[in-house]
Order: C-alpha cells, then sequence, then structure tokens
C-alpha cells in the first residue's frame, strides 16, 4: 500500500485539520501540501506516534493491532467494518456540519479520524475494491507490540495441556507417497487417455481397489492433480504418462522428502480446488471460480496458534477464523454471487448465513481431508478432534522439516515368482518391479508376481532380460533362485512359455518329455487329474495356481491363457 504522504495528499484541507488537531499538529496557515508534509513528518516521529499509541482505547488498538497484522497492511472493507463497525462516508459539507469525528460510532470511526487508517480502492482477483489499509510507513512506526489488549492467539479458550483427549484416533500415515507410485507405475503400463473426465473414470475403475489410503474420489482426484502439478506426469499426444527424469527423481527421494514435496505441491496449486471437492456442497460449473489458495494460505495462517502437540477441537478451530477472518476467501466480502447448491437439497447456499454450510465446511474439509491425507494431521474422535503431526508443524513453519535417515529394505523374492515389497522398499524399486510384473494384492508387503505376462510387458516397453536380472538381483540384495534365472533365461532364448494354463483348467505342454517330468514329480502330479494325451493333462479344479507356482519352482515359465 501507498505511504502516510500520498494519503494524507488525498484528503481535502478540513480533514487535515481533524487529523492534525487529534496529533496536537499545528499546520497554521500552510496550503495544503505543506500541511500533509507537516502532518506526515509528525505522524512518522515514533515518539508521537507511541504518544498517539498510548491514546487509544484497547478496542482502537486491537482494531489498528488486527489491519497493521494483515498482509500489506490492509483488509477488505467489507470484512473489517463487519469486525470493528463501519466507517459512515460523507462529504466535507455534511463533515463539518455534524462533525462525526467529535463522536466516532466505532473504533473503526476513531481511528479513521485520527488519520491511522484510511480508505482505498484497490485490485484484487475480482476487480477493484474498497479497502481499508493503514499507510506503510506509518505501520512500520507504531508500538504494536507495546498494548495490553491482545488478540486471540489460539483457536480455543485457554487451551489446558491435554485438555482434550480423544476416545479414538486415526493417526496420519504417508500413504498418498506409496499410492502415487502405484499411480505413476499404472500410467507408465497402461495407456491412459489424458482427458480429465476419461482420465479421472480410467483410474478410478482399475485403481480404486489397489490403493493404501481411503478410496475417496476427492483423494484419487488430489492424487491425479499432484502427479501433474509436480510435473511428475504430463500429457503427451493424448496420453498422460510419467516424465521420466522428474518422476525418477520423485521416486528416489527419501519419504519425508516426498511428503514434503506433496504437502507443498498441494499448498500451491492452483489445479486442485478443495471447495470443489467439498462433501456436502455442489458448485455450479457456470464459469465462476474462487482461489483455493486463500483457504489453504488462512488455515495454515492460523494453525501458527494451536497447541503444537495437543489435540484441539476442529469446531473450535473454525469457529475462530469465522470470528476474525470470516472473508478469508471472500476477497469482496461477496456472498451472494457463487453458484453452490447443497448437495442432498439442491438448495442455493448465498449469504453469510450460509458461512458455516460453505465456508466453515470448507476448513472442516482442509483439515480432515487433504492435510490428513498428506500426513499433516493426526485425526481424533473421527475428525471432530486435530493434532499437528511433526510433518503439520513443518508446514506451518513451526518446526523443521524432519528427515531421518532411511534405510530401504530389499525386495524378497519366492522361487515360484512370487514378489514381497514393503512399504519401505524404494519407491524407485517398487516403481520398476511394477513395469515388468503381474500386480497382486496392494498392501504392506505389496505381492507381485514374475510370469511370462509380466516379462511380455517388460519387452514391449524395450526393458531387455539382462536388464531385468541385474535389476531383480540389485533390488533383492541377493543371488537369484535357480528357478527365476531359468525363467529369464528362457526368455531371452526366444523360447517363450514352457507351459500354459487354459481357461478350461487344462495344462498343455509343448513336447512329451515335458509331460513325462510332470507326471512323474509327485509335487506336481498331484495337481493334475485325466490326461487328455502326451502333452495335456486336467488341472484340478481351484488347483491352477498352486501348479503355477510348482512348475515354475522347477524352471518351467508357465502362462494363462487369458483367450
Amino acid at each position: 500500500m501507498q505511504d502516510l504522504l500520498p494519503t494524507l495528499l488525498e484528503y481535502d484541507p478540513g480533514m487535515l485539520a481533524i487529523i492534525a488537531h487529534r496529533w496536537d499538529v499545528d499546520l497554521g496557515k500552510l496550503d495544503k501540501e505543506e500541511a500533509a508534509r507537516t502532518l506526515a513528518s509528525a505522524m512518522l516521529d515514533p515518539e508521537h506516534a507511541a504518544a498517539e499509541w498510548a491514546r487509544l482505547t484497547d478496542g482502537e488498538r486491537g482494531a489498528l493491532q488486527a489491519l497493521v497484522s494483515a498482509p500489506q497492511h490492509k483488509m477488505p472493507e467489507a470484512q473489517f467494518s463487519r469486525i470493528f463497525g463501519e466507517i459512515r462516508q460523507m462529504g466535507p459539507g455534511r463533515r463539518d456540519r455534524e462533525k462525526p469525528h467529535l463522536n466516532p460510532a466505532n473504533a473503526a470511526e476513531a481511528l479513521y479520524f485520527r488519520g491511522l487508517l484510511a480508505i482505498t480502492y484497490d485490485q484484487a482477483k475480482t476487480g477493484a475494491q474498497r479497502f481499508v489499509y493503514v499507510p506503510t510507513d506509518l505501520a512500520a512506526v507504531l508500538p504494536t507490540h507495546e498494548t495490553g489488549f491482545q488478540v486471540e492467539a489460539e483457536p480455543a479458550p485457554a487451551y489446558e495441556r491435554g485438555e482434550y483427549e480423544p476416545q479414538t484416533v486415526q493417526p496420519a500415515t504417508t500413504t498418498l507417497v506409496d499410492d502415487l507410485t502405484t499411480l505413476l507405475a499404472y500410467l507408465q503400463v497402461v495407456p491412459t487417455p489424458s482427458e480429465h473426465a476419461t482420465l479421472t473414470a480410467q483410474i478410478n475403475e482399475d485403481l480404486g481397489t489397489r490403493w493404501l489410503g481411503e478410496p475417496h474420489p476427492a483423494r484419487t482426484a488430489l492424487l491425479i492433480t499432484l502427479a501433474g502439478s509436480l510435473g511428475l506426469a504430463s500429457a503427451e499426444r493424448g496420453v498422460f504418462k510419467p516424465v521420466p527424469a522428474r518422476a525418477r527423481a520423485w521416486l528416489e527421494r527419501t519419504r519425508p522428502q516426498q511428503v514434503r514435496a506433496l504437502a507443498e505441491g498441494w499448498r500451491d496449486s492452483t489445479l486442485y480446488n478443495d471447495l470443489w471437492h467439498t462433501p456436502g456442497l455442489q458448485p455450479d460449473d457456470t464459469g465462476w471460480r474462487n482461489d483455493p489458495l486463500l483457504a489453504r494460505q488462512t488455515v495454515l495462517t492460523f494453525l501458527e496458534m494451536v497447541p503444537p502437540d495437543d489435540w484441539w477441537p476442529v469446531s473450535e478451530f473454525v469457529q475462530f477464523v469465522k470470528d476474525n477472518d470470516p472473508d478469508f476467501q471472500r476477497p469482496a466480502g461477496d456472498y451472494d454471487s457463487w453458484y453452490i447448491r447443497d448437495a442432498s437439497t439442491g438448495e442455493y447456499l448465498r449469504g453469510f448465513e450460509s458461512w458455516d454450510r460453505v465456508d466453515g465446511a470448507l476448513l472442516w474439509f482442509i483439515l480432515t481431508g487433504p492435510m490428513y491425507w498428506l500426513g499433516l494431521t493426526d485425526l481424533g474422535d473421527e475428525g471432530a478432534l486435530c493434532r499437528l503431526t511433526a510433518y503439520g508443524r513443518a508446514l506451518v513453519g513451526a518446526a523443521d522439516w524432519p528427515d531421518p535417515p532411511e534405510e530401504p529394505e530389499p525386495i524378497t523374492i519366492q522361487p515360484d515368482g512370487t514378489i514381497f515389497v514393503a512399504r519401505t522398499v524404494s519407491r524407485y524399486d517398487r516403481f520398476q518391479l511394477a513395469r515388468i510384473t503381474e500386480w497382486g494384492p496392494a498392501g504392506d508387503p505389496y505381492v507381485y508376481h514374475l510370469s511370462a505376462t509380466g516379462l511380455q510387458r517388460a519387452a514391449a516397453q524395450g526393458i531387455p532380460p539382462n536388464v531385468t536380472r541385474a535389476f531383480l538381483r540389485r533390488a533383492s540384495g541377493a543371488e537369484l533362485p535357480p528357478s527365476i534365472i531359468q525363467l529369464i533365461d528362457q526368455w531371452e532364448r526366444g523360447a517363450g512359455a514352457a507351459a500354459q494354463i487354459l481357461r478350461a483348467a487344462v495344462l498343455r505342454v509343448p513336447a512329451e518329455e515335458t509331460m513325462r517330468f510332470v507326471t512323474e514329480t509327485p509335487e506336481l502330479r498331484r495337481y493334475l487329474g485325466a490326461s487328455l494325451g502326451p502333452t495335456a493333462a486336467i488341472v484340478r479344479p481351484g488347483q491352477e495356481q498352486n501348479l503355477a507356482a510348482a512348475l515354475q519352482s522347477h524352471g518351467i515359465l508357465v502362462e494363462f491363457d487369458e483367450s
């Protein structure tokens, strides 16, 4: 905002005289410009400013303190007036007749006629709006730290340590890191259209059961958005796929570093709009857009005031924001032009009376949705209570980012081709493994299967057998089981699968010698029923997977006929 002198020069001589009288400054018969300069010089004197500060009431100090503490020392007039009172606007003639400066209606008006704040038009995201402000150089000399009036510093009256103890706790996790790894692996091996609606629908359908975290549509949208906004994936010829260098750099970071990248990515993202994902709300896509950054900035700012290590009620936090910064996402204090419906009734939610159902619901969602998914908050009593985690404290600037050393576990490879991958395995290694295997259940550990299908997928991506062999050896930290070596060698020779399990539960082999080996080996023969000839036999019902595992343990590569 502008400094004091330009502000004073905008006033008429009568207003300058009113302010000068309040500051005990004699302007004599100076012209307007000299009067403004003389008055500015006196008001910017630290001793003079301190004396004027001491004359204010606690309420006036509180209003001024709130304004000085606001970004750029300014606040939308609608917001300021709702909290501290309306400044009556009148021309010089009416002002000189009614003399409102002798009996100000409220703290805001008292400060206005003392020259401690002013009103101007300034640009906001929704256009030119009226703002109340403290001139920049005047704000610098006001002793706002010396006051008996204290703005509440906590979203609850007089927190006692340990005052709130939840009956049930949902501790934060970092599964968003694991699920983004899964998403990147999926995008690497499955062609996925980049068109938003199609992309979202396909990922929800194919990966909904493979997330470690909550399969919430808003969480999935956050994963997709972060992949794009962090540059880990991008559209290429209509396909959404990983960006190799950027994806690898993120995958190779430690888990705390990955959490930080995701948390800061969400904090700074204009593509993910929390309001449009808030449960119970149905925004109409009529062209209007809110700024999602405003709500997040507000939450993070007010979170600096909560007890750093204790639980606090979400409802009290939301109420505190309502009491102190209700227009946090509405720069003009406009509660009528947004088209948002109640999702259950279809009712449009307009006016300040809908604040709790819209703005309050958004704050609640941010704390218990994205911040919980990102590992920033623990939840208690099903979201009634919150507590900042070490990551959450770091994001709000109350602590350094934790980054303890990480010791990734190796993957575990079984002779039958089953591979177990703990969450502590390098995310880059799991990503690479997912490119060359069939995917089993998601969990801790993840389960993957080395099979003909996976090796075919590897070949389609240009991954040669020797690279697969070297990767598995490095990622497992051990020599590969002989059967696994034989499987990969068999594939490298171009022999393809040595056995095929049909949907009809029939085992078919290419040579009589192979079938003879199978039928003469007790641990293989027990899975077979009647012979269908020298190279085929019935598989006992329900034993297909067991037979496949046993065959691969003996170095016989198996593929399932999916036709």
